[in-house]
């Protein structure tokens, strides 16, 4: 009788090989995919994030319990005034509520105190969204909507022109959304409140602000990270209570060489204009952006539509399809009212005139980490003219 065993293990040899090599193939083909999905325009940096990569120190705790309305100003400020410059170059962008739009890849630039610049296109469509701001002017772009047109408006002309009717509030409210906010001190601030569940009021804190913008007065609502001083969302309303403007941050990360604290991902809402971005700003390079002219100027794009010199009521809304993710555009029972009138419970103490920043910019370095704040007297105060707190009970 013949011995097969030499013959089966040849061919179990030649499976186990046939085997490895199917197992290779694969892997080979998977790494193609990934590349072919990375170079289509998709984002990439998340999905296969390296699970043992390095997310950088923690944020400091820079407030505490009972903290003023002026130290959660001046740590919010602080913040702030130590960004010059703000650069990423691999944001990804979604459109929620148009779904002919696909997974966006952005270009986002700013520069203290009041330029910026978005662009997001993909591989196959090309450019989709360019919003702007320079000293002069802005303007904003969305491929897809109808009319397809660059609005632009000079600032000195945004109050009394047509620019209100389709963009009530201007693209350097995207420098707030990307944690560039300040508490001007030419406005009226009260708080801090409570905000949100009886069960999570020491996490979060609001402001709540009557400001002063080239399109009139508004009403703002500033919620905080109690502990850490991140802004996490900003609403702005109209005269009439009309919510014009709304930006949600998350997944903050702290950058232990300049020392500050800015969001990872941004959502922000114009439902007037019925636009809504989503935004992962990818990786972000702060203080080394150059200010490069053509960088602030108005894009060659046609048709444009000069918002400024047109007179209100004169045009047509702009058509797309807006998102509906967040439900409510009602205002909350301060808007409209004088900031003597709030009369909600207190974390802190309130304040009903304006106050000089207690944090100005300063373009030296700062130091890496933020000193905790901690209060320096009784918790009900409130603030004169200057932003020195008094007790309640000295006129």
């Amino acid at each position: 009788m013949t011995n097969d065993k030499p013959r089966q293990k040849a061919e179990g040899g030649r499976r186990k090989i046939s085997r490895g090599a199917t197992q290779r193939q694969a892997k080979r083909l998977l790494l193609l995919l990934m590349i072919v999905f990375c170079g289509s325009g998709a984002s990439c940096n998340r999905a296969f994030r390296n699970p043992f990569a390095t997310t950088g120190p923690p944020a400091p705790e820079v407030l505490q319990m009972g903290m003023s309305l002026d130290q959660v100003v001046a740590a919010v400020n602080q913040n702030a005034s130590r960004i010059v410059s703000y650069q990423t170059n691999n944001a990804s962008i979604t459109v929620p509520g148009m779904p002919g739009i696909p997974l966006l890849r952005g270009n986002i630039a700013a520069l203290a105190p009041g330029k910026v610049r978005l662009q997001a296109s993909t591989t196959f469509t090309g450019p989709e969204v360019d919003l702007g701001s320079n000293d002069e002017l802005f303007w904003f772009w969305v491929k897809r909507n109808e009319p397809p047109a660059l609005y632009f408006s000079r600032h000195d002309q945004f109050a009394n022109s047509a620019a209100k009717q389709v963009m009530p509030i201007e693209p350097q409210w995207l420098l707030d959304a990307l944690g560039m906010m300040q508490f001007s001190p030419n406005d009226r601030h009260e708080g801090p409140f409570p905000h949100g569940p009886s069960s999570q009021r020491n996490g979060e804190i609001e402001i709540r602000s009557v400001i002063q913008t080239r399109g009139g007065q508004m009403s703002k609502s500033t919620i905080i990270d109690a502990r850490r001083a991140w802004v996490l969302e900003q609403h702005v309303y109209d005269a009439s209570g009309t919510l014009v403007a709304s930006t949600r941050a998350s997944k903050h990360r702290y950058y232990p060489a300049v020392g500050v604290s800015l969001p990872e991902k941004i959502e922000l809402r114009l439902p007037a204009a019925q636009l809504s971005l989503s935004i992962n700003v990818g990786t972000v390079q702060l203080n080394t952006l150059p200010d490069n002219p053509a960088l602030w100027s108005l894009p060659a794009i046609t048709p444009q539509i000069d918002l400024g010199t047109a007179a209100p009521g004169s045009l047509a809304p702009i058509r797309s399809a807006g998102s509906n993710d967040w439900t409510t555009g009602a205002s909350p029972a301060f808007v409209g009212l004088s900031p003597q009138s709030f009369s909600n419970t207190q974390l802190g103490f309130q304040s009903s005139v304006p106050f000089t920043s207690v944090v100005p910019p300063s373009p030296t370095p700062a130091p890496v980490a933020l000193a905790p704040v901690v209060p320096q007297g009784p918790i009900t105060q409130r603030l004169r003219p200057g932003g020195v707190a008094i007790p309640l009970g000295v006129r």
